[in-house]
């Protein structure tokens, strides 16, 4: 057949108006000649300006076909365009996404090579934008350019359709599945695949797949949320193939089964259904065809999966047989197995090491490990060293689900022991029905002060070195040319390893025992934001300044941003992640913030496994962001964060803080108070400002060239939205302003800062932006309208009245946002009261109006049972603690 193209390039057009040209481009850019390409826009029905975009760039070009269609999907786009195909190869490209110059040329020439043997070639995927990177499934361009034959190298999934080129031949009788909104394009292809049981594979090709924010907003965090994802994607395309293939074969293909286990995986790793997406007998027919479709799976195929955890596996392997794993004692372990055959051991558990301490010649050590969802009777945890056994407490902790079905339990252990000789080897037992059973898994913690990336790493302690090798912890008795021979070897390593910061590691570890020497005051490094002072952190840097010069106190900030000039006024500040910065965090006693994300505290990322040792001796005090009131113990947990200090203001708080939870003991929590109460003021100027948290449910995630976290397409559709807007441009409150004097102001969090925008109704209303000093509205307001945020503690604090508009409370703590409740109950224990209308909110502020936006005597008791203290020397008794636990 004769073809007027090389290729036809089909590209659904929908809400893209920022990027289908940029797509455009890349096409009319590649070397093999835009001549040569057939560019199908169809657009979808889009209400922005792509269509319009598209049939200029028809006007210019007559090989660029333009469709403009109803809103249908893109499996009806896609559709309408292989009407109009006129090329001898077929791509289904994103039309916001982008293929490199000479990927159409590299393409070509592997087909002409192969016409014969194949239908089908792909390319690697990469992600560019606000997410960066390779695509899970790159691992198979390994091996270079090649054709693929599918019934012996299986394991070669292929289920998108955009990185993928199709002979037009092969797409003459078939078309997209119009009753999938997912995994259509998959279907399509593995219908395709079976006619030859080749794939070609071209690696130098390269598909750029457009990843605007991260924050996840990906397939299991906003299809979960979509009906379609779940019984018409399992019947339409895991059943739908299956049944396919058993027809045309007889038999259901390993290579089949390896594309089709490969989205069963997102799904395993799915712990709960969300509720009102699926009835009880629909979640109930949904997880009896995830048993139908694994039981076509041989064990091998769903172990070679590479994305989920061997628990999430051996719970697949249950599914599929119905029952769980017999047990066979060999040889020093016990094996798993289903009809015989060994599935994993008992001996793989891991066992992850995430503290280690050492006081008056005891060491303990403490981790976790992950039992399977299996019988264990007997089961226990030893360390044996030297010979002889200690056994471990466990405790159980929380477990993991998958498809509300628990198939891992995390238990914490606990083990202390003396040391009692020079030399000391540590290994963990496994006690099953009275067999010791050796750990082989051995992983280390964050937080750990010896890994696996350096084997010369070590950890020195008293007149001991802690080391390992081959899951055996040592410790042993060392002088200082002990250490010094294996500082010089972890050095030579480091040099010869080359590669994720260790040649900085070597030089930055050599330049703190240099500069240690010359080292005479105690070195705090204190922060807030990257790019924000105006928190807890800036208060107590304040007072070090003011109070305590004898503590060389530094300030962490970004150099670019505005407070960072107003940071060197108040004393001496370090640019974040410069080499000062660096160098000084390995030298400080102690790290203080009010933020506890991982960079405060590794300032060196994935790079830290060099630094191990140094950063286990790091004290870090947690300032908070404010008062806790919801449950944050699955971020905030010790082994998690390792906080040194951990400041809180309230009775209810603290107790929640210090309870098996967070797992922090009575030393580790601190009653202070924040130190940024240290500085507030009143200068009442008859203001009532708004001041609502941001939604996670809301947003589409954060783009990381921007920093920003973007809101979706229907935001003005959301009630959060129309709540406010509706709050903000509300007659009868604003007559009520009028007449009583009062102004209205609006405070967003600062993920809402960027569209501050969309609520600017009401010309009569402030609107602060994100560099607005907090200090400063709540000095000048009478009353806040909050929602959940724990930023009006400091209001309270004020003795100033409070109303929490929870028009969306379901939805907050339904899960959809990034909360879980705590120990604060708004009715019980809110200092103010809770409203959950508009209508109600609004009549709640006009009473406080009328009477001068007094507070009430209820909320002034509940106030003052609340905090801890009243005063002002919070910083005071912060520096206190700190000076008595160093």
């Amino acid at each position: 057949m004769n073809y007027k193209y090389k290729f036809s390039i089909i590209s659904a057009v929908y809400k893209v108006e920022q990027f289908v040209a940029e797509t455009i481009e890349s096409l009319i850019s590649q070397t093999i000649g835009f001549k040569n390409i057939q560019l199908i826009l169809v657009d979808d029905g889009s209400p922005d300006g792509s269509g319009a975009i598209c049939d200029k760039y028809a006007e210019k070009y007559d090989n660029i076909v333009v469709i403009h269609k109803e809103n249908g999907g893109v499996s009806s786009a896609r559709n309408a365009g292989l009407e109009r195909v006129e090329g001898k190869y077929v791509n289904f490209l994103d039309s916001d996404d982008l293929l490199t110059p000479s990927t159409l040329k590299k393409v070509w020439d592997f087909f002409e090579a192969h016409e014969n043997e194949i239908d089908m070639v792909s390319i690697p995927l990469y992600f560019f934008d606000g997410i960066k990177g390779d695509h899970p499934l790159n691992f198979k361009f390994e091996q270079g350019s090649r054709v693929v034959n599918l019934l012996e190298d299986w394991f070669n999934p292929q289920l998108s359709m955009a990185s993928a080129f199709i002979k037009a031949s092969a797409l003459e009788d078939r078309r997209v599945d119009s009753r999938l909104a997912f995994a259509e394009d998959a279907q399509l292809m593995q219908k395709i695949l079976l006619d030859k049981c080749k794939l070609g594979l071209v690696a130098e090709g390269k598909y750029m797949y457009r990843r605007r924010v991260t924050g996840a907003p990906s397939a299991i965090q906003t299809t979960t949320q979509r009906a379609e994802w779940y019984l018409p994607c399992l019947k339409y395309f895991h059943i739908e193939i299956l049944d396919y293939y058993k027809e045309k074969l007889g038999y259901v293909p390993r290579f089949i089964q390896a594309s089709l286990m490969y989205d069963m995986q997102w799904r395993l790793r799915q712990a709960l259904i969300p509720e009102g997406v699926l009835t009880d007998q629909e979640k109930q027919e949904y997880f009896d065809l995830i048993k139908y479709i694994v039981g076509h799976f041989e064990n091998d195929t769903i172990y070679a999966q590479k994305h989920i955890s061997t628990e999430l596996k051996l719970f697949a392997l249950k599914l599929k047989y119905g029952r769980e794993p017999e047990l066979r004692f060999v040889e020093n372990d016990v094996e798993l197995c289903y009809n015989g055959e060994t599935v994993s051991s008992l001996s793989a558990i891991v066992s992850k090491l995430e503290n280690f301490e050492y006081k008056d010649g005891q060491v303990v050590l403490e981790g976790y490990i992950n039992l399977h969802n299996i019988s264990l009777e007997n089961f226990g945890l030893k360390v044996d060293v030297n010979g002889k056994q200690y056994d471990c407490r466990l405790i159980e902790g929380k477990s993991s689900f998958s498809l509300g079905q628990i198939f891992l339990t995390r238990y914490r252990f606990s083990c202390s022991f003396p040391i009692k000789d020079k030399n000391n080897a540590v290994a963990f037992k496994f006690n099953i029905n009275g067999r010791s059973i050796s750990a082989k898994r051995l992983v280390f913690g964050k937080f750990f002060p010896i890994g696996n990336m350096y084997w010369h790493l070590y950890y020195s302690f008293d007149k001991y070195m802690l080391t390992k090798n081959n899951g055996v912890l040592y410790i042993n008795e060392c002088d200082f040319l002990a250490k010094l021979k294996r500082e010089i070897g972890l050095h030579i390593e480091l040099w010869k390893k080359h590669e994720n910061g260790s040649v900085s590691a070597s030089f930055m570890r050599a330049a703190v025992r240099i500069l240690s020497i010359f080292k005479h005051k105690p070195i705090w490094l204190i922060s807030d934001r990257i790019s924000k002072a105006g928190d807890n952190g800036e208060a107590f840097f304040r007072y070090m300044c003011e109070k305590h010069p004898e503590i060389d106190a530094r300030f962490v900030i970004a150099k670019d941003c505005e407070d960072y000039a107003k940071m060197k006024q108040v004393g001496k500040v370090l640019v974040k992640d410069s080499f000062w910065h660096k160098l000084l965090l390995l030298m400080s006693d102690y790290i203080v913030s009010s933020h506890a994300e991982d960079y405060i505290f590794n300032p060196f990322g994935n790079h830290f496994q060099g630094y191990r040792d140094i950063l286990f001796r790091k004290k870090f005090v947690f300032l908070q962001h404010g008062v806790i009131m919801n449950d944050l113990s699955d971020w905030l947990f010790r082994f998690n964060k390792r906080i040194f200090g951990f400041v809180t203001s309230a009775k209810g708080e603290y107790d929640s803080i210090a309870s098996p939870e967070y797992d922090y003991n009575e030393n580790q929590v601190w009653l202070t108070g924040l130190p940024r109460f240290d500085r507030l003021y009143n200068a009442d100027e008859k203001q009532i400002t708004i001041m609502p948290t941001w939604r996670r449910y809301i947003m589409k995630g954060y783009n990381k060239d921007t920093k920003q976290w973007e809101v979706e397409d229907d935001f003005t559709s959301s009630d959060y939205f129309k709540f406010y807007t509706g709050l903000l441009s509300n007659e009868k409150l604003n007559k009520v302003l009028d007449k009583c004097g009062y102004s209205l102001a609006f405070l967003p969090h600062p993920n809402m800062q960027p569209h501050i925008n969309y609520f600017k109704v009401n010309d009569k209303v402030k609107f602060f932006d994100a560099d607005t000093d907090y200090r400063d509205i709540y000095a000048s307001s009478s009353l806040i309208v909050a929602d959940y945020t724990s930023a009006v503690f400091d209001f309270a604090y004020l003795r100033k009245p409070i109303v929490y508009a929870q028009f969306d409370a379901e939805d907050f703590f339904g899960g959809k946002h990034t909360v879980k409740k705590g120990y604060f109950n708004y009715e019980r224990d809110g200092l103010g009261e809770v409203e959950y209308t508009l209508d109600a909110t609004v009549d709640r502020i006009i009473e406080y109006i009328e009477n001068d936006c007094k507070l009430k005597e209820k909320y002034e008791k509940r106030i003052d049972d609340f905090f801890a203290y009243s005063d002002k020397n919070n910083c005071e008794r912060i520096y206190n603690k700190m000076i008595q636990m160093q």
